[in-house]
């Protein structure tokens, strides 16, 4: 019996499935795009810590079956390519579990068993909640049991404690916001009365969600009410700001993130941007500023997010193209010059 991949795995198995990743941010992975990958015609689109963070669903062909879920963690190649001896060798402890009949179903025994291969992980508790809460509205099922409780309460915050309301409820509402348009309208109205806790679970959830386009710029009017404090909250304007990061590049974001990075952006921002918002680092101008910041505000954590982000495909020949720009500044051109003859140091040590 000849596995080479997951999608070999997966198809002779007689499953259908689907894929996600889970690094930065919630995000599906087509299939036609994930056997590209596999056969090393592309990169990774979007690696982290030089790993793909992978949720696969698999299911068997009946509509009343209940999905598998593994979770791994697959490291990558320095050209982001897949490493085929790891997949190889998750796919080598899997086929002993299983032997022959790859359409068995694993044992809670043999589940544990996979899960102390180094290939799998734990995702966080919110990416967890966001990941099941999509998966249930793209398959069609019924959202989870705290669904309910979680949206009567955002309708109505003073007839409920909200410390009685569970994450995944608050996930289940934010997956389906652009379906729901009477809450989205609610939302839009009240939000911001609800406890500061409530907001703070909802923005961490709606990093991984496309909101409706009301409901984004409503957030981001709320960056300019927090930047008008006498002592705003820049952990607070980070995460608002990731909270927009499902919704497709718009101009009054990338406007607002050029503005923001104008005035000593703080890490927060920093690492908001690399983790959430790297697509509008696809724009030059923000690229530049971004790394002009970042190396003469916060040059402590230049090399790590410099690192990040040139791992990126849709980042990597914009940052290599701007290497020998005449026109970066001094601060600049020094902390890419010191961190690339740190890493020229370390292969010759290797």
């Amino acid at each position: 019996m000849q596995i080479d991949s997951l999608s070999d795995f997966l198809t002779q198995a007689g499953t259908e499935f689907r894929l996600y990743d889970l690094g930065r941010r919630l995000q599906p992975l087509t299939a036609p795009d994930f056997l590209a990958i596999e056969a090393n015609q592309r990169p990774y689109p979007w690696p982290l810590q030089r790993h793909a963070w992978l949720a696969v669903c698999y299911w068997q062909n009946k509509a009343s079956a209940t999905p598998y879920v593994w979770f791994l963690k697959l490291p990558l190649d320095e050209r982001g390519l897949f490493n085929n001896g790891a997949v190889k060798h998750f796919l080598a402890a899997l086929v002993e579990q299983l032997g022959d009949n790859l359409s068995a179903e694993l044992t809670e025994q043999q589940q544990a068993r996979l899960a102390e291969t180094p290939f799998t992980f734990q995702p966080t508790p919110d990416k967890l909640a966001a990941f099941h809460a999509r998966l249930r509205l793209e398959l069609g099922l019924a959202p989870s049991g705290f669904y309910q409780g979680a949206r009567t309460y955002l309708m109505a915050p003073e007839l409920q404690d909200w410390q009685q309301l569970g994450l995944q409820g608050l996930a289940d509402v934010s997956a389906r916001l652009s379906q729901d348009t009477e809450l989205a309208r609610h939302l839009g109205q009240q939000f911001f009365t609800l406890p500061e806790p409530v907001q703070n679970a909802l923005l961490n959830q709606w990093q991984h969600q496309e909101l409706p386009q009301a409901l984004t710029e409503q957030l981001l009017n709320a960056i300019n009410t927090e930047l008008e404090r006498q002592a705003p909250d820049h952990e607070r304007i980070a995460l608002l700001l990731g909270a927009t990061a499902g919704s497709p590049n718009f101009s009054a974001r990338s406007k607002k993130i050029a503005s923001l990075l104008t005035v000593a952006p703080s890490q927060a921002l920093m690492l908001t941007l690399t983790a959430r918002l790297w697509q509008e680092l696809t724009d030059e101008t923000l690229l530049l500023s971004y790394l002009e910041q970042l190396a003469q505000l916060h040059s402590e954590m230049f090399n790590g997010l410099f690192a990040e982000l040139v791992t990126l495909p849709a980042l990597r020949p914009l940052i290599l193209t701007n290497l020998h720009n005449s026109e970066l500044s001094p601060a600049l051109t020094h902390a890419m010059g010191q961190l690339f003859s740190g890493l020229t140091a370390a292969d010759a040590h290797d």
